[in-house]
C-alpha cells in the first residue's frame, strides 16, 4: 500500500537515515520512539506535507511526486493528525467534521457527521466553536474529522495523550473496525509503548535516526535488549546477581518453593482485575510482580522468561 525507500532527513543533524518500511492494506502499525526521535517528521513525509533531502515514497507502487512540486501538499487517500489538531477554530465542533466531506450527499454527510459526534462523545459540544473546546475535545474532532471521508491510510501522531481510559477504549475499537470494514491501512505514533501494544498488528522503533524492522507485540515486549527499550513497553524488573543482570516483566515469574531469588514483601495495590505486589530486592532493586491476589507471603521467586 505505501512503501519508504532509503528515506533520509537532515535538520543540521541527522534525523532520520536510510529508514525503509512498507505497509500493507489493512495493517496497523505502532512507530514508538522518544520525543525528538523523529517520528513526527516521517509521518509528514509519509503524509506528502514534507520532503526527505533523499530517498522515495510509494503508493500501490507508485512513485509520489515532491511535495515541493505540488500545488496542494498531501497524498490523496492519506489523512494525518498532527498534535497540533488544525480546526478551524472559529467553526464548530460539527461543522469541522462535515468540512472534510462537503462532497458526500447531504443525507450520508449527515448521517456521518452524527455517527461520528456519537463515537467521540461530542454531541453536547456540537455547535461550540473548536477555540472554546478543551484541549481532548480538540484531539477528538481532529481525528473525527481525519476518518470522515474513510482514507486508505491514517497517519496518527500521540492519539491517546488527551483521552481518558473510556476514550481511549473506544477510539482503539472503532480504528480496529475501520480496518476490518474499510481495509485501512493505520500507523500509531506515540513515546509510550503501552499505548500502541494491543491493537497492532506490528511495532517499529525509532532510535537514532534509524528504524527497527517490524516485531510482533509480544516479541517487543517480552524480548528486549535493554531496560531502557523494554521500559518502551511497560515496567521492566532488574535484579542484579554477582555474574550479571536480570531484566523480566512483571509476570515472568513463579512462586519458588525451594531457593530462588529473594524479596522482601513492600505492599500490594489493587488496580481492577489484579494486584500490583510490590518487594524490595537484595540490592535494595524495586521489583513490581502481578498476580491475582496479595503476595505478602511471597519470600522469593524464580525468574520464567518467555
Amino acid at each position: 500500500m505505501i512503501r519508504l525507500e532509503n528515506i533520509n532527513l537532515n535538520y543540521q543533524v541527522p534525523i532520520l537515515k536510510d529508514v525503509k518500511l512498507s505497509l500493507s492494506e489493512g495493517e496497523i502499525l505502532g512507530l514508538v520512539g522518544k520525543s525528538g526521535a523523529g517520528k513526527s517528521s516521517l509521518l509528514k513525509i509519509m503524509a506528502g506535507l514534507q520532503d526527505a533531502d533523499s530517498g522515495s515514497v510509494y503508493l500501490d507502487g507508485k512513485k509520489q511526486a515532491l511535495v515541493a512540486n505540488m500545488l496542494i501538499p498531501g497524498f490523496k487517500q492519506v489523512a494525518i493528525v498532527n498534535q497540533d489538531f488544525k480546526l478551524d477554530r472559529f467553526h464548530t465542533v460539527a461543522e469541522n467534521i462535515k468540512e472534510a466531506i462537503l462532497h458526500w450527499p447531504d443525507e450520508k454527510r449527515e448521517k456521518r457527521v452524527r455517527n461520528l459526534l456519537k463515537l467521540f462523545q461530542l454531541q453536547a459540544i456540537s455547535e461550540t466553536k473548536a477555540h472554546l473546546i478543551s484541549g481532548g475535545e480538540q484531539q477528538r474532532v481532529a481525528i473525527a474529522r481525519a476518518i470522515a471521508d474513510k482514507p486508505r491510510l491514517l497517519l496518527l501522531d500521540e492519539p491517546f495523550g488527551h483521552l481518558d481510559a473510556q476514550l481511549r477504549q473506544n477510539l482503539s475499537t472503532y480504528l480496529m473496525d475501520l480496518r476490518d470494514l474499510d481495509g485501512t491501512s493505520i500507523v500509531l505514533v506515540s513515546h509510550e509503548g503501552q499505548d500502541v501494544l494491543g491493537m497492532c498488528d506490528a511495532i517499529c522503533m525509532l532510535r537514532n535516526g534509524k528504524l527497527s524492522k517490524k516485531f510482533s507485540p509480544e516479541n517487543v515486549y517480552y524480548h528486549f535488549k535493554t531496560q531502557v527499550q523494554g521500559a518502551l513497553f511497560g515496567p521492566v524488573n532488574q535484579l542484579k546477581l554477582t555474574e550479571h543482570n536480570i531484566l523480566f516483566r512483571p509476570d515472568e515469574y513463579k512462586i519458588a518453593s525451594n531457593g530462588g531469588h529473594p524479596l522482601r514483601f513492600i505492599r500490594s495495590v489493587f488496580v481492577g482485575g489484579l494486584y500490583h505486589n510490590y518487594f524490595e530486592g537484595p540490592q535494595h532493586e524495586r521489583i513490581l510482580l502481578y498476580a491475582f491476589e496479595p503476595l505478602a507471603h511471597i519470600h522469593a521467586i524464580e525468574i520464567c522468561k518467555k
